[in-house]
Formats: C-alpha cells, sequence, structure tokens
C-alpha cells in the first residue's frame, strides 16, 4: 500500500518524468536520499512500471490514430492476443466489460495503412463485431493518478 508521500511522488513524475530527487525534494520538503530511496522502492514493487516519453505523432509521421473495439471467442483469444502484442502499429489493449470485450489502440502512417493493419493483421486473428473510431483531433493526454 502507498503512502501519502509515494503517491505525491508519483504525481510529480507523471506530470514530469526527468525531476532530479534533489528537485522532487525540495518541492516535498524531502531530501533527496528519502526520495531517491523511495522511487527505488516504487519500482521493485511495480508501483512504477517504466518511464516514458510523450511523443507528438505527427511528428514521427503517424497521422492516423483510432481506438478499436470488438469481441473474440474465447478459445482465439489467447493466440489473438500474443499476435497483438507483436504488432508495432498497437499500442494499448485493453478487456472490457459490455458490448466488446477488447478494445486496442492502432496507430498507422495514414488512413490507408490504419485500413490495411484491421483488415489484414487483426480481423485475421478471430476479432468480429468491430467498431472503428479514429482520433479527429488528438488532444493531449497525460496519464494521471
Amino acid at each position: 500500500m502507498l503512502d501519502e508521500l509515494d503517491v505525491r511522488i508519483l504525481r510529480l513524475l507523471q506530470k514530469e518524468g526527468r525531476l532530479t530527487c534533489e528537485q522532487i525534494g525540495a518541492e516535498l520538503d524531502r531530501s533527496p536520499s528519502t526520495i531517491r530511496d523511495r522511487i527505488k522502492k516504487l519500482e521493485e514493487e511495480k508501483a512504477i512500471l517504466g518511464y516514458a516519453a510523450i511523443v507528438d505523432l505527427a511528428k514521427i509521421g503517424i497521422a492516423a490514430d483510432a481506438y478499436i473495439s470488438a469481441d473474440i471467442k474465447p478459445e482465439l483469444s489467447s493466440k489473438a492476443m500474443t499476435e497483438l502484442f507483436s504488432l508495432e502499429s498497437v499500442s494499448e489493449i485493453l478487456h472490457l466489460t459490455g458490448e466488446r470485450k477488447i478494445l486496442l489502440r492502432v496507430k498507422a502512417k495514414d488512413s490507408r495503412e490504419l485500413t490495411e493493419i484491421i483488415d489484414r493483421k487483426i480481423r485475421p486473428l478471430g476479432f468480429d463485431n468491430i467498431e472503428i473510431k479514429v482520433v479527429l483531433d488528438p488532444i493531449v493526454h497525460y496519464p494521471g493518478i
């Protein structure tokens, strides 16, 4: 279980992942060594799963971003998930409640490539009842708690 200091450290790191222990310590009125120890503990306990940069997709040639919800038969699910994990264009896979059980986030250089990914790589895995929602205007969302 995380205490209030852990949560405050996580919030700061989520806003700016490049903060130093000294900067976090100054913000929270704690010593850098205390912050360093807490971050190490959070990493070891898998409260911090990793570090990543938030990227402007357009600047790396990604113009098509879509959320795809679908169903899959239970007997096909395990193999399909393994295949999805290997697709570079799939950035998120979520298991949901509701009418469609799987939600994917797929990114591609353009709508043609997006269509090919869906028709040639995702549908053949056994997904059906597919609904595609294309992102029209991306609003930067910083993950947070």
